[in-house]
């Protein structure tokens, strides 16, 4: 059976450990989650005031909170940029400053975040949405985070970037278990169709979420996983979702043309874990997508802390769908998704 998007399957590893690399881990230090990598950042500075955009989601407070930290959020402006006015009347010296990429937008221009260093502000970026996507340097934080699991089919997957010295951090077998037995068991389901299966590799995600949460201190990948990334071809990985990224849009460009979404992001050349749309009637198109086998997630939704802080955060979380295109898919994939989104838009 098919189904589209959610978490990899085991079996999706077939192919990308090519040894080839394409990703420089020089001066990472590698946790089992984006999540732990935050937590060890946040234990750096635990107590500190800690400013988020306002669109972001849960797992990146709960590391701060739980080392001590009082969080709050600042603005964006209706193309996802940051609302610099409003960052620089709630930033102090000594406060942690987040910042990220939404689907290929960066927030920030590199002369803002220069004077924020300036002023004493620690710079913190995380780099989930792009993080094997090539950058020219440029503006160095002063510390980078990325949950790098999410990119492919590999149980563990955080990484923190930071001069400095980092404390040693332990290995915890349990979410790297709960995690590889459910995309194990997701492989058989794909190939049996058995609902039983489905239940139970669910369950297995949601218990090894509940591990990543049980407290703020931060555990490291595990040595197999750390040499699975070492073999992961991530230039084939994204030039696959590069692919599957441009097929979508072509596919979609009449909807769009008639006003009836529209991309997230400027789409040239890249392609982030997603392909972005904002449309009306957000919640009743997911639900058809999904009556149909295609997961489209709601990545950001507004946290219950950052409610009432920024109206264009809130409208893109009430809107925005991201449409699966990973190395899992081929062209044949994306024009069934694309066909069934058409056709949910025309219900």
């Amino acid at each position: 059976m098919r189904e589209y998007g959610s978490e990899h399957h085991w079996q999706s590893r077939e192919g990308y450990a090519t040894g080839k690399g394409g990703l420089d881990m020089r001066g990472w230090a590698l946790y089992r989650s984006g999540r732990d990598a935050m937590k060890q950042l946040a234990a750096l500075h635990a107590s500190s005031r800690v400013l988020l955009p306002a669109l972001c989601c849960e797992s990146m407070i709960l590391p701060f909170e739980k080392n001590g930290c009082a969080v709050e959020f600042y603005r964006l402006k209706p193309d996802l940029t940051g609302d610099g006015e409003d960052v620089l009347k709630k930033l102090s010296p000594g406060c942690i400053f987040l910042y990220m990429t939404y689907f290929d937008v960066r927030p920030f221009e590199d002369a803002f975040l220069e004077r924020l260093k300036s002023l004493g502000v620690f710079l913190l970026e995380d780099r989930t949405q792009d993080i094997i996507i090539p950058r020219r340097e440029g503006f160095r934080p002063d510390a980078t985070v990325a949950s790098l699991r999410k990119w492919a089919a590999m149980p563990e997957g955080g990484m923190l970037m930071t001069d400095g010295p980092l404390p040693s951090a332990e290995s915890d077998g349990r979410f790297a278990r709960l995690r590889r037995e459910a995309m194990e068991e997701k492989g058989e389901y794909l190939e049996k169709g058995l609902p039983e299966m489905k239940a139970d590799f669910l369950k297995k995600l949601h218990e090894a979420d509940e591990v990543l949460d049980e407290s703020g201190r931060a555990a490291a990948m595990a040595g197999e996983n750390r040499a699975y990334v070492a073999e992961l071809d991530f230039e084939k990985i994204l030039s696959c979702r590069r692919k599957n990224c441009a097929i979508l849009r072509r596919e979609l460009r009449e909807v769009q043309e008639a006003g009836k979404l529209r991309f997230m992001g400027s789409g040239e050349d890249t392609a982030g874990l997603y392909l972005g749309v904002l449309l009306e009637k957000r919640d009743s198109v997911q639900k058809f997508m999904a009556e149909n086998s295609v997961y489209c997630p709601v990545i950001w939704p507004v946290p219950e802390q950052a409610v009432g802080v920024c109206e264009n955060c809130e409208y893109v979380a009430g809107h925005m769908l991201a449409l699966p295109c990973d190395q899992r898919y081929g062209e044949a994939d994306m024009e069934h998704i694309a066909a069934l989104l058409k056709a949910a838009l025309e219900r």
